[in-house]
């Protein structure tokens, strides 16, 4: 029996060897300059074996390369949190606040008060209320309402609305798809210098009471309207008691970066703007239901200085506060749980109710 399954495993494996060495080759070609001593082949072997010694972690590539596992012992290694892990600990404790975040709509309609952005959720409207709602902004955002990482996210003109040959075919495609419209908003002045192609955002981790775990900065890179790492963008980490960007800014292939390749302003050292007003801001936003405990809110600062919630998102990745400054947060993340929620199990029977 012990040789069957050894076995099993073996042909398991191997098969899932040329899949992953395509990936790896799709994926290395983001990597500016490799790790000293490393080339392609040897990087991503030692990729595999990062993945081996680490079962639990389900290491992705992206995690093994800005996270710098291939300078890392294995011990070094488990200190830092990857998105799987983030997402098994924080299940138990979030899963009753799922169903107010994970819907963009849901969250829209429980969040009003921090929202200012004009929305339309094309499935539960029509083709004349959509037509008026994008000559009404002339720059609207289309997004399906259960993705995340910038996926599936379209522009859209008044003018390229107005020139569609088919207009009742497009929106009966965003409906399928089950689009949410939004108001296209742009960043202040003082984000937007980073990036204006984009609107940036700030992340803000808290636990509910409002503990700030951690903060960030992403903004987007080549022109693309989002700024996701996974889309393109380039993040870095923010002190969260004084604002000030404590890093240099990192993309989702681990190059690093002084200042935004593309406007030239540096990251590190900078002060986000309205510091204390943002983080009163995700003070009560984190107030709103009394199910969330730990949620990642992505802030927008519009022109004028106008606060914008963009959405709350109850699974949120530790990247931003890991990578950037190289410094693990198992270990403190998983105390925190503890600390302030208890034993996971006690929560194993809450009933979740739907919005």
């Amino acid at each position: 029996m012990n040789n069957i399954l050894t076995q099993s495993k073996l042909v398991k494996n191997l098969r899932a060897y040329p899949v992953l060495r395509k990936r790896w080759r799709g994926y290395i070609r983001g990597v500016r300059a490799l790790p000293e001593g490393f080339t392609e082949g040897k990087l991503f072997h030692d990729y595999l074996k990062v993945r081996r010694s680490n079962p639990e972690k389900r290491v992705s590539m992206s995690e093994y390369m800005i996270f710098g596992f291939y300078g890392l012992t294995t011990a070094q290694q488990k200190q830092y949190l990857t998105d799987v892990e983030a997402t098994l600990l924080m299940r138990p404790y979030n899963n009753i606040a799922e169903p107010y975040l994970k819907s963009k709509v849901t969250f829209l309609k429980n969040f009003t008060q921090f929202v200012s952005r004009g929305w339309l959720y094309l499935p539960e409207s029509d083709h004349e209320a959509f037509d008026a709602f994008v000559h009404r902004y002339h720059v609207i955002a289309l997004k399906p309402q259960y993705s995340s990482w910038g996926i599936g996210f379209r522009k859209l003109t008044e003018a390229e609305w107005d020139a569609a040959p088919d207009r009742q075919a497009l929106f009966d495609e965003l409906c399928a798809g089950k689009y949410l419209a939004e108001e296209f908003v742009q960043s202040d002045d003082s984000l937007a210098r980073f990036h204006p192609a984009s609107l940036n955002t700030l992340r803000v981790i808290t636990f509910h009471r409002f503990e700030v775990f951690g903060a960030g900065l992403r903004v987007g890179n080549n022109g693309l309207h989002v700024d996701n790492a996974h889309g393109g963008g380039i993040f870095c980490e923010i002190d969260p008691a004084t604002g000030v960007i404590m890093t240099d800014g990192l993309d989702e292939h681990g190059n690093s970066y002084l200042c935004h390749p593309m406007t030239g302003v540096p990251f590190r050292g900078e002060v986000i703007p309205q510091w204390e007003e943002v983080r009163a801001f995700c003070r009560s936003a984190a107030q709103t239901l009394p199910c969330l405990r730990v949620v990642g809110w992505d802030v927008a600062i519009l022109p004028g200085g106008k606060l914008e919630l963009i959405e709350g998102n109850h699974n949120p990745g530790m990247n931003i506060v890991q990578a950037p400054a190289k410094h693990g947060v198992h270990d403190k993340f998983a105390h925190m749980l503890l600390d302030f929620y208890g034993d996971p199990a006690q929560y194993a029977c809450e009933t979740v109710e739907r919005p």
